[in-house]
């Protein structure tokens, strides 16, 4: 774990345009202990041609989400694990809440012991093997 000495900034962030189902990425770069290192959160709409609900990932985890409510954008970070209250939160526009949700990922990054992260990608891995077996089963008892 190392402190941070300075705020998050965004480096890039490309939305995808129309009903493209483009992949929307935000860089950020985490000034930590002296060094200088780049996250990628990779953002995808949730569903095609619908431009106001993404689904957030990094490193291929599934890490959050970011969607319209209201007339406000709501981000959160959800991963298996017990997360601060300051994982969540509220923006005026979608890159806004892309914006404030790299800024959360990147602190909890900093924060979070290694091994607790790696034991909370372990549980995400079960979780969808299970899914899948689950999916599995449904299938073969709707076959005559």
């Amino acid at each position: 774990m190392f402190p941070l000495t300075e705020r998050h900034t965004i480096i890039a962030w490309n939305a995808g345009i129309g009903n493209k189902r483009g992949s929307s990425v935000v860089r950020t770069r985490l000034f930590a202990g002296g060094c200088m290192s780049k996250i990628t959160i990779n953002a995808q709409p949730r569903w095609p041609d619908v431009n106001d609900d993404y689904a957030v990932q990094f490193e291929g985890h599934s890490i959050g989400r970011v969607r319209l409510e209201g007339t406000g954008w709501l981000w959160s970070i959800a991963i298996p694990m017990a997360l601060p209250q300051w994982a969540e939160g509220t923006a005026a526009s979608r890159d806004e809440g892309f914006k404030a949700l790299a800024a959360a990922w990147g602190r909890l990054l900093a924060q979070t012991d290694p091994a607790r992260l790696q034991r909370a990608w372990e549980l995400e891995k079960a979780f969808e093997v299970r899914q899948q077996k689950v999916a599995v089963i449904k299938s073969d008892e709707a076959q005559p």
